[in-house]
């Protein structure tokens, strides 16, 4: 008869999985952490209701088999494998980059984390308070791993959440499935031969589907682990993920470098989203913007325009002549020229004939985007100005320049318009959902520290089967 193999102890291990591990099994968020990470469940829960209508996430659910005892889809009465479901909730969680950010080491950490934890079997008995937990700890293992690795990880060409979304979910669905410091520690060492994305794929499906795949790795290595497959225990520190994906040039997680304390959620936050679209252009879009509304001018008005960001700020922008909605989604000029055009920014901004506008396709030879010879102080693009110059066919010539990150603490989304965003979100990918509804939701979903279990206010954003 075969018997389960022995696991290395996990004080065998070296600091960085002993260190997550403790702190997956250990920690306590506290009502304080629990509000913030309440902001991004409900954020990120809306955007992925939205993105689930988009085309890529319905092709990849035309991909998957339905399984009648498998976790329930967002838009259709039917449910799917585990594993699936997390890829699903994954990708449509990003697929309209409207998810949010963190600047601390560029990536996008709500998005991987919840959409594990609303793939796990059994979610429905879960506590909102367990969900806030997992969530608030998981979205801090991978911040803190990022900044760990730092921003080198980056300029190789990864796209951290990504990368970094397995050791995330990884972390939540480990607190949430009640798994011990060992059992952890293994988790994180099979999640980061899971770990995979490049920024090459950035305006395309494949970008969104990124958050996706680390979803479905974190859930699998945790399950694996819990089952008992066995990984060489530490793949963290030395010869192992650091150093792999840092371009060797950080191998050991650092003595000082402590997990919640504080919380990333408290300092420096989280930036939430205003507009559908790549965080680097959110400064473009609020200083344009400012503009337009400040000083009366329009698309019409301008001969030219100039954007001046730091070293490095440009690189998501691959896209400075888009021709697809989804090319516009990395594109500095048509975020510029879209907001001059119309007046703001949103849904409709996105789409392919909002691109292809002939006024638009032939201005974008008039955006000039200039990166500057110094990297931003610290490394952190979140505090870095953004300023926008707009030179007018009559010669005068407007300027803004933007500091504080849009969405953040220091310019942060106000209650009633995560609300709106919550509405307009449902509105678009839950038309079964009736705005009396949508609202009741939102005002009970903003109570989810005291729900007993979430299944019941889950249940109400699912459609039912047609009688």
């Amino acid at each position: 008869m075969s018997t389960a193999p022995k696991l290395h102890p996990v004080d065998d291990l070296p600091s960085a999985s002993v260190r997550i591990a403790d702190f997956v099994v250990g920690a306590d968020p506290g009502d304080a952490v629990r509000a913030l990470a309440l902001d991004g469940v409900l954020d990120t829960l809306a955007v992925t209701l939205a993105g689930g209508v988009e085309t890529g996430v319905q092709r990849l659910a035309g991909s998957m088999d339905p399984d009648t005892k498998g976790i329930p889809s967002f838009w259709r009465p039917v449910a799917y494998r585990p594993d699936d479901a997390a890829l699903l909730f994954g990708m449509a969680s990003h697929m309209l980059d409207y998810d949010d950010v963190s600047m601390a080491c560029i990536c996008h950490p709500t998005a991987p984390v919840l959409s594990a934890c609303l793939a796990l079997p059994g979610r429905d008995r879960l506590s909102g308070r367990a969900l806030l937990d997992a969530v608030a700890i998981g979205t801090e293992v991978m911040i803190r791993l990022g900044e760990v690795m730092g921003f080198r990880h980056y300029d190789l060409g990864f796209h951290a959440t990504a990368t970094l979304g397995p050791f995330g979910a990884v972390a939540a669905c480990s607190r949430l499935m009640g798994l011990d410091h060992h059992q952890t520690a293994q988790a994180l060492s099979i999640a980061a031969s899971l770990s995979s994305g490049l920024r090459k794929n950035f305006g395309s499906m494949v970008k969104s589907l990124h958050a996706g795949i680390a979803a479905q790795n974190g859930l699998k290595a945790t399950r694996l682990a819990a089952a008992g497959i066995v990984s060489a225990g530490e793949a963290i520190d030395g010869d192992g993920f650091l150093r792999a994906f840092s371009g060797a040039t950080v191998d050991r997680w650092p003595a000082d470098h402590h997990l919640g304390r504080p919380y990333i959620l408290e300092s420096p936050g989280f930036e939430r989203k205003r507009y559908p679209c790549c965080y680097m252009m959110h400064k473009i879009i609020e200083g344009t913007l400012f503009l337009v509304r400040q000083e009366k001018v329009g698309l019409a008005d301008v001969a030219r325009v100039r954007i001046d960001m730091v070293q490095g700020a440009t690189k998501p922008l691959i896209h400075p002549h888009p021709k697809t909605g989804l090319n516009a989604l990395f594109s500095g000029p048509y975020a510029a020229l879209a907001s001059l055009a119309d007046g703001k920014i949103d849904f409709a901004s996105f789409t392919d004939a909002a691109v292809a506008r002939p006024e638009i396709q032939s201005r974008l030879k008039d955006v000039r985007i200039v990166e500057g010879n110094v990297p931003p102080a610290n490394g952190e693009l979140g505090n870095a100005p953004v300023t926008v110059t707009l030179e007018l066919k009559n010669g005068a010539v407007l300027t803004r320049t933007v500091l504080d990150p849009p969405g953040s603490l220091k310019d942060p989304i106000m209650p009633e318009q995560l609300a709106h965003k919550w509405l307009d979100c449902l509105q678009r990918g839950a038309p079964h959902v009736d705005a009396d509804q949508a609202r009741r939701l939102f005002d009970q979903g903003t109570a989810l520290d005291t729900m007993p279990q979430i299944g019941p206010w889950l249940a109400e954003l699912c459609p039912k089967e047609k009688p």
